[in-house]
């Protein structure tokens, strides 16, 4: 037994050693940048690089190279495996797709290896980190001009109290921002060096959050009449009308619903007829004032993000009232009109005096006629008793 045991650690100490053995004469032949160490003729310093493999073709290897290249410079990217199955072919490609793609337009192939031990395609792909700086910069400068303007404009309507454009603009600026930060991570990142800093992002955040959170709806006065009821919301911020802003109307009963934009002082008035929400009995009259979101986001150019505008959601005004309506107003029937139509004529069908059918020839006629024609044929004879 203790013979058995000493064969089988022979034999598994003789097959790890050919497998280092093979492993090690494997590297001896892969080129550094394979393993991990860099290529001579392409210093990190200089140069961003990227080592891809496939084990389909050397195409596939180049552009995972390249994928690995975006990665390694902090952009966002999204990869897409694309199957292609064909009776002559089976290939699997990655594409790229991203926002910045245009930063892989000058990378360059520049080795390549094949491992026909394991058959796998190794590719090198580079690109200088000068290019890439410069590319990056002038991306970064265009989209702070565009976000500067707009906090201009911006600024401009809240100061003449249009709040609504004033919104519009700080929103623009707010999604023009989101652009900057993968821009101005990768460039920190190539650069190695915090040059760049996003601070318009939270600046339009501030201005977008101090106006939504200062908005607010309430009454200015309510009439019920017998026959029809007038009903008064401002839409206020910061003691001042809104100009434009959206309301809607709406009531329970009847499915009545209303929206109207305020005036220049912030006022949305209705004065919707009493059976339009209310029974013609007693009946609670109930009708709810809300933001108008749906008008409201027609304003802007991207959708309405929750967390800055859905403050707005919860802003409401209610009316309520309990009112003895006048069945005779409230039920009055409405009176048709009087058109006058030609009379139709209905033909009306007589029996005939004469029956249209075939006529009988009577018995004694028929007989009298045959007489007079000497016609002597038909003998009768009957018999009775």
């Amino acid at each position: 037994m203790k013979e058995l045991f000493t064969f089988i650690l022979l034999v598994m100490f003789w097959f790890i050693f050919i497998f280092l053995i093979n492993i090690s004469i494997a590297n001896a032949d892969a080129p550094d940048w394979v393993l991990g160490k860099g290529h001579k003729s392409f210093p990190d310093s200089k140069y961003l690089v990227g080592v891809g493999l496939s084990d389909k073709s050397p195409i596939t290897a180049s552009e995972s190279a390249r994928a690995e290249l975006i990665k390694s410079i902090r952009v966002k990217v999204n990869s897409v495996a694309l199957d292609y199955n064909s009776r002559d072919k089976s290939v699997s490609e990655s594409s790229i797709m991203s926002e910045t793609d245009f930063l892989l337009e000058g990378s360059q192939v520049k080795d390549g290896w094949y491992d026909s031990r394991n058959n796998l395609y190794y590719s090198f792909v580079v690109i200088e980190r000068k290019l890439v700086l410069e590319t990056l910069k002038a991306i970064i400068d265009n989209i702070l001009q565009s976000v500067a303007l707009m906090l201009r404009q911006g600024d401009a309507f809240y100061v003449n109290g249009d709040i609504i454009k004033a919104l519009v603009y700080y929103y623009d600026g707010y999604k023009e921002s989101e652009k900057l930060l993968p821009c101005i991570q990768t460039y920190n990142s190539v650069i190695m060096v915090n040059e760049y800093k996003n601070e318009y992002g939270i600046l339009f955040r501030e201005k977008i959050l101090n106006i939504v959170d200062n908005i607010y709806l309430e009454k200015v006065n309510k009439t019920l009449t017998v026959s029809k009821i007038y009903l008064n919301v401002r839409a206020m911020y910061n003691g001042r009308g809104i100009k434009n802003f959206p309301i809607k109307f709406s009531s329970g009963y009847n499915r009545y619903s209303e929206r109207i934009l305020c005036n220049r002082v912030g006022e949305c008035v209705v004065n919707p007829r009493i059976t339009k929400v209310a029974h013609v009995d007693d009946a609670d009259i109930s009708i709810k004032a809300v933001v108008d979101l749906q008008t409201f986001e027609r304003h802007f150019n991207h959708s309405l993000k929750k967390n800055l505008f859905g403050r707005l959601e919860l802003l409401s005004v209610s009316f309520n009232a309990r009112k003895r309506i006048n069945k005779s107003v409230a039920s009055q029937p409405i009176q048709p009109k009087r058109t006058f139509q030609q009379p139709v004529k209905f033909r009306t069908f007589y029996k005939n005096d004469i029956g249209l059918g075939p006529l009988r020839r009577p018995f004694f006629i028929d007989r009298w006629k045959a007489r007079q024609r000497g016609y002597h044929g038909n003998v009768n004879i009957r018999i009775g008793w």
